[in-house]
């Protein structure tokens, strides 16, 4: 079996992590926990694995009776990447939504490219790259045109209230939401308690447009008898509505 020299293997292992960290930028901007150094140190790790498996035991075929499969590393290093993978994945249990899908998808690919990098494949690696940050770039944006009505891109806000009395207010609330084309998904009101006479009411609303939710805290908070209007944006809202604009 032929034996690469060593400035052979650390151009694979260079490229693979120049590679894992053009992804890793892409997740780091969009403010994912498996961002930059996630991604390079994932490719970087698969194509040491694969160099190692196609080149490490190389040596031992000497031996009698010996015999050597090179994909048997990388065919773990496959099965072993989904646990990463599944580590990214959660359910935010405030709307019951799964995020992180996206994320463990790409340190997948990442994985792939590593793993090409390690097998000297490097021109599939590059396209491979390309590829993906199209996928994670560009059909971001397109599919807000294409799939506008998805749940996924309409914004969500969480708005707690305190009044002293919220079944006063409870139709003016409501109205609000509905003036301004938001739907209310669900309402939790929170009886006073002996320290505290102020009631609390948590408002959940949806809407395809971020503003507009922004724009109802305002109305809300001029009610009469409202006391204290808290609003809470799920993370990355604001900034995906700011980019968009841009």
């Amino acid at each position: 079996m032929h034996v690469i020299s060593f400035p052979i293997v650390l151009l694979r292992l260079v490229i693979a992590l120049v590679l894992g960290a053009l992804i890793g930028i892409e997740r780091e901007s969009s403010e994912h926990a498996a961002g930059l150094r996630t991604n390079a140190l994932v490719a970087l790790g698969t194509a040491l694995f694969t160099v190692i498996s196609a080149y490490g035991f190389t040596d031992l075929l000497s031996l009698q009776h010996v015999q050597m499969d090179p994909t048997r590393i990388a065919s773990y290093v496959v099965a072993g990447i989904g646990f990463l993978g599944g580590g990214a994945i959660f359910l935010r249990p405030r709307d019951e939504q799964v995020k992180g899908l996206t994320t463990a998808a790409a340190i997948w690919v990442v994985a792939a490219i590593g793993m090409a990098c390690g097998a000297g494949l490097l021109l599939e690696a590059v396209t491979g790259t390309i590829l993906a940050l199209l996928v994670l770039w560009g059909l971001r944006y397109l599919e807000r045109f294409v799939l506008p009505w998805s749940p996924v891109h309409r914004h969500r806000l969480y708005v707690e209230v305190e009044a002293g009395t919220i079944e006063q207010i409870f139709g003016k609330i409501y109205a609000a939401c509905s003036k301004a084309g938001i739907s209310v998904e669900s309402i939790e009101v929170h009886a006073a308690d002996k320290e505290n006479e102020v009631q609390t009411m948590k408002v959940a609303c949806r809407a395809r447009d971020g503003q507009r939710l922004i724009q109802v805290v305002s109305s809300i908070s001029s009610i009469a008898g409202v006391q204290k209007v808290h609003m809470d944006v799920p993370e990355g809202q604001l900034q995906s509505e700011d980019s968009r604009k841009k």
